[in-house]
């Protein structure tokens, strides 16, 4: 049975056509130099090293893509087959040149990033919040860009909003996916942080933590719970409320600005 690519059928589509649309010839590892501006990912060492064992005995299987730079050549995407094919002792490499312009050359970056299979979920989610950010995608036109759904991309931009030593957890893999969607729905870094020492020291599962979040949440003395629960059902984040002398605040979280336009777009309809 095939694999099913949780990051978007449309990847290699795209990628595949920007490289049909050129032709391939050897050029020179000295005429060649990386993008300082692309949005390169934390590269293994010993990936770099298997890499380049791989290429001692087979080559470069798959054409870097280049853009002309003054009297060089600048990366578009395939630094980690430059950078094994260097270490392998090749002289040249084949490539193929594309005529693109900054912006362009990001966006084709950012779309081979996404292909690696060794990502991690923060690092998916600083790649979709870069297309949101730099380019101005809103998460909808993203998802048909791609080919995944827009709640994909909404559940991956929420992880960015977790404290920074959670993050670093999730890189390390000692916490999944899982666990970093429920954390983030908890109401503060304290309450994260207990949930993460009882996940840690038990090894519990993303079903259990849901049930303990869950319980966590209506074991709160709050008159209010049930109209933040039913707005969070309504609007699909989270939402808090709080009271007192007769007054209060209704506070609704978003995390890009496509999701502020999704909210507004749900209230007004109302």
């Amino acid at each position: 049975m095939l694999k099913k690519d949780p990051l978007g059928k449309g990847l290699s589509a795209i990628l595949k056509d920007v490289e049909e649309k050129g032709t391939s010839k050897l050029i020179p590892v000295e005429e060649i130099t990386p993008n300082p501006t692309q949005p390169r990912l934390l590269i293994k060492e010993d990936s770099l090293v298997e890499l380049a064992a791989s290429i001692r005995e087979k080559g470069v299987l798959q054409p870097l893509l280049l853009r002309k730079d003054g009297k060089g050549y600048e990366i578009i995407a395939g630094e980690r087959r430059f950078r094994a094919a260097v270490m392998a002792g090749l002289r040249e490499v084949p490539a193929i040149i594309k005529d693109v312009d900054e912006k362009e050359s990001a966006e084709i970056a950012l779309i081979e990033n996404l292909q690696r299979e060794d990502l991690n979920p923060i690092e998916i989610a600083s790649v979709y919040e870069r297309f949101i950010e730099d380019f101005s995608y809103t998460q909808e036109k993203l998802a048909k860009k791609i080919g995944i759904d827009r709640a994909t991309i909404s559940n991956f931009v929420r992880l960015l909003k977790l404290p920074e030593w959670i993050k670093q957890l999730i890189r390390e893999a000692k916490l999944t996916q899982g666990h970093a969607r429920v954390l983030v729905t908890l109401k503060n870094e304290a309450e994260q942080k207990k949930f993460v020492e009882k996940i840690l020291k038990e090894n519990i599962s993303v079903r259990d933590l849901e049930r303990e979040a869950k319980k966590k949440s209506y074991d709160r003395q709050s008159q209010f719970s049930n109209v933040e629960e039913s707005l969070k059902e309504v609007l699909g984040t989270r939402v808090d409320i709080t009271f007192k002398q007769n007054k209060g605040k209704i506070i609704i979280e978003f995390y890009s600005k496509d999701d502020l336009q999704r909210i507004v777009e749900i209230i007004s309809n109302d």
